[in-house]
């Protein structure tokens, strides 16, 4: 009987330690640094960060409010209104000179893996998104703007894009903007199609981050729901096949649209 009992309760205590060890061993594997506040707590979410890749947020730091451009907790609020973590507020655009050297940058990488040219001179300027938004007449929630201008019988060009934008941000900004430059001289007739002239925009701006590795902004382009940028993006994209550069994407344009007196070839 003793024999029996010692048994039994042996085995009740076994039976009662188990799950404590099974709890500690889920609370170990359900643990991570949080890639915010850096302690080691429960994961509640993951999230992307700036660079694309999923990271651990505890409960607490998922609550806060997150990014506009990746989806970690927001530490800074800029000029222009936008809240960003603090991988996004690293290396920002505030500053005219640094935003011109950025553009002449970015024009020359469509030129040389797009063959994507204008020789007119540009000017290039940062501003607030209420100043934005103002050109838009609040359509949208722009971050940037192309304006053509005649002045005193002479052509001006002006791209104004949003401060404050994280450099990856800007660089696909000011392509996007490049290309309604690009648009405006190689496809005048198109300029007054707002989803083709956005959506063809958004793919070169994807075209180019894609060509940078840049995977956030395709996905923000891929991401785009509206009508016009949206729809626009995967409209021109399902034209394009193929097609590689911008004589080719051109080409594919003005097969689908051409001029008047001109016969599509179809």
């Amino acid at each position: 009987m003793l024999k029996r009992l010692v048994i039994f309760f042996f085995i009740a205590a076994v039976l009662g330690i188990f799950p404590v060890l099974l709890s500690a061993q889920e609370k170990a594997s359900s643990t991570a640094k949080c890639a915010h506040c850096r302690k080691e707590k429960f994961v509640s979410v993951q999230a992307k960060n700036a660079t694309g890749k999923l990271v651990p947020l505890c409960y607490e730091c998922a609550m806060l409010p997150r990014c506009d451009y990746c989806q970690l907790p927001s530490e800074v609020k800029t000029d222009g209104g936008d809240q960003l973590c603090r991988d996004c507020a690293k290396d920002c655009i505030k500053d005219k000179t640094e935003a011109e050297k950025v553009m002449k940058d970015v024009r020359q990488v469509l030129n040389t893996k797009f063959k994507m040219t204008t020789k007119h001179k540009i000017i290039y300027e940062i501003g607030n998104r209420k100043d934005l938004n103002l050109e838009a007449d609040g359509e949208h929630n722009e971050l940037g703007w192309f304006d053509p201008k005649t002045i005193r019988n002479k052509p001006q060009y002006t791209i104004r894009i949003l401060t404050g934008l994280p450099r990856d941000v800007f660089r696909s900004v000011g392509a996007h903007e490049l290309a309604h430059d690009w648009m405006s001289e190689e496809l005048p007739h198109l300029m007054d199609k707002p989803e083709i002239r956005e959506g063809f925009a958004e793919f070169v701006a994807w075209s180019f981050s894609k060509a940078e590795g840049n995977k956030r902004m395709m996905e923000y382009t891929e991401r785009r729901t509206d009508d016009v940028y949206g729809g626009g993006f995967r409209k021109v994209s399902a034209m394009m096949g193929d097609a590689k550069t911008a004589p080719e994407w051109k080409a594919v344009l003005l097969k689908e649209f051409p001029l008047k007196g001109r016969k599509s070839g179809k």
